[in-house]
């Protein structure tokens, strides 16, 4: 994969972790939001081996859903060092 479509490809999980945050803040459809990530991330899982870090982050996003506010906000930033730290996206 090219770097500058590994570097962007993550900044825009970012961004689109970065929206999640802001939905949740203002009481939107984050819920599905979230459900749209999930699932755009397991795509990922078919195309090449997974890492450490895929399957981390897979499970705090997972876990959101039932996290209390100040947990989610910590685990959506742990998240996004996660997508920094990988590999491949």
């Amino acid at each position: 994969m090219d770097d500058r479509y590994a570097a962007k490809h993550k900044e825009v999980f970012k961004n689109r972790l970065y929206g999640l945050l802001c939905e949740r803040e203002k009481d939107g459809s984050w819920k599905e939001f979230l459900d749209n990530i999930i699932l755009d991330l397991l795509k990922f899982d078919k195309q090449d081996a997974p890492s450490y870090e895929y399957f981390v982050l897979i499970e705090k996003l997972t876990s959101c859903r039932y996290l209390a506010y100040e947990y989610y906000r910590k685990t959506i930033f742990e998240c996004m060092n996660l997508i920094d730290r990988m590999d491949a996206l």
